[in-house]
């Protein structure tokens, strides 16, 4: 006897049932992006996407689910199955079952990583992008590090685009797929670190991406990481690790949410000096004593900026125990304040400070620093820069240091200036010695002339 036939399907109410109550319980138990109990793949918040699309969106290649299938996107389709043919012929011995076999491993928890609903949650669509994504980003290294020709790699704006690409929040894998295909491909016997040392060698082959790296090309991580993904790998590696921030005093009440820009801090009497630091691009320190800002130089192009909102979007994503978690949120909050104008960029320059190499376009500049700042929320009472941003305002408001600053400035900006005011004051003096002369003179006179009348 067939007992299934005699069952109710799910799918039609039954009297004491709420067609309500099923339609919620069918997306109850969709679970075509896992149970989202470990999020590592976010989307950036749609009104910061929105405003600026060309940072934070593949214009190459897409890797992972969120911007597969695009219009502008589907030319590299084709390259990553050659890509995957160009990988099973480096090792011959590799069946593409073993790869297969990889990525039905971690499928199930792959789906998890993703904040959205995973389309193709009936079908094979998301493990194959697994692995024809996976096995691209590592072909894609392995053709860059032993320097096989390739009409890819070699063409000169497809390298730079590649490497925006696959360095975007949005445009990631779970790190632990290609870890499955490496090891599949090696069959086990090489090290996974090996992969962690390849990706290094050239996710910043220069240095220059953010200023102030670490002088090795690939330094390596302190201890044990579990890396959620390339653009997690790269902010460990690469991000230099914020110092301690030297201030004077810690003000008890809470920070300000925002300082004054370098153009009126200059006002107020604020000197911004070069740093030769070498401890990376958070060592900057404001000494209130003296008025003086110390900051390391920083070389500012288009380039850099989408890798810089992704490292800050990115750092958004995750919680943070300490300020020292998100540095460059926290940089983002500090220059986005100090550059609102072209101007504040010029006196900038002037200092040594900051490179322009965006046409030398000061409001191009600004709208660079801006840009940074548009994507980081911050917690104002906890963040690297807080200790700065008390002691800078406490500054700025005492009135005396912008009397100061103006009376420097309109008389001691310049030896002509400075002579005429030393000439000023000697004539003030000497017209006052003359004044007190004849004063004095002339009482002496009615003193003598008294004395001879009585």
């Amino acid at each position: 006897m067939n007992t299934m036939a005699n069952e109710t399907p799910s799918c039609v109410p039954t009297p004491d049932e709420d067609p309500l109550e099923l339609a919620v319980e069918r997306r109850l138990n969709d679970r075509r992006h896992g149970e989202g109990g470990s999020f590592t793949i976010f989307r950036v918040p749609a009104h910061v996407r929105d405003a600026n699309k060309e940072l934070y969106e593949p214009r190459l290649v897409s890797i992972g689910p969120y911007y597969r299938g695009r219009a502008e996107l589907r030319a590299m389709e084709q390259h990553k199955w050659r890509y995957l043919r160009h990988l099973l012929r480096r090792a011959a011995t590799v069946p593409l079952r073993a790869l297969v076999s990889a990525v039905r491993g971690v499928e199930a928890r792959a789906r998890g990583c993703y904040s959205e609903a995973i389309a193709g949650g009936e079908d094979d669509g998301f493990a194959e992008m697994l692995l024809l994504d996976g096995c691209f980003v590592l072909e894609f290294f392995f053709k860059w590090n032993n320097q096989d020709p390739d009409a890819l790699c070699d063409a000169g704006w497809a390298l730079v685009l590649l490497h925006s690409d696959l360095l975007l929040t949005e445009n990631q894998l779970p790190f632990f797929v290609l870890e499955a295909l490496f090891d599949a491909f090696f069959g086990g016997r090489i090290p996974k670190g090996r992969l962690v040392e390849l990706l290094l060698l050239h996710l910043n082959p220069n240095g220059a991406v953010l200023p102030h790296q670490s002088p090795s090309p690939c330094p390596a991580p302190t201890g044990p990481i579990d890396h959620l993904h390339l653009l997690h790998l790269f902010h460990q590696a690469f991000v230099p690790r914020p110092p301690m921030v030297v201030s004077s005093n810690r003000a008890s009440p809470p920070p300000p949410r925002v300082i004054p820009c370098v153009s009126k801090l200059r006002e107020a009497g604020v000197r911004f000096v070069k740093k030769p630091s070498t401890r990376g691009m958070f060592d900057i320190t404001f000494y209130p004593k003296r008025g003086v800002m110390e900051m390391p130089p920083m070389a500012i192009d288009q380039a850099s900026l989408p890798l810089l909102v992704n490292l800050i979007a990115f750092e958004q994503s995750r919680a943070h125990r300490t300020a020292s978690d998100a540095p460059l949120t926290s940089y983002a909050a500090l220059m986005s304040s100090l550059v609102t104008t072209g101007k504040d960029v010029e006196e900038l320059q002037a200092r040594g400070i900051v490179d322009n190499m965006l046409a030398s376009d000061d409001g191009a500049a600004a709208k660079f620093f801006q840009s940074l700042g548009a994507c980081s929320t911050l917690n104002y009472d906890d963040h690297l820069f807080a200790p700065l941003f008390a002691d800078v305002k406490q500054y700025y408001d005492r009135s005396w240091h912008r009397h100061k600053a103006r009376f420097t400035r309109d008389h001691c900006s310049n030896p002509w200036s400075i002579c005429a005011f030393v000439l000023a004051v000697l004539a003030f003096f000497f017209s006052l010695f003359n004044q007190t002369v004849s004063v004095y003179n002339l009482a002496h006179h009615n003193k003598h002339s008294t004395c001879k009348c009585s």
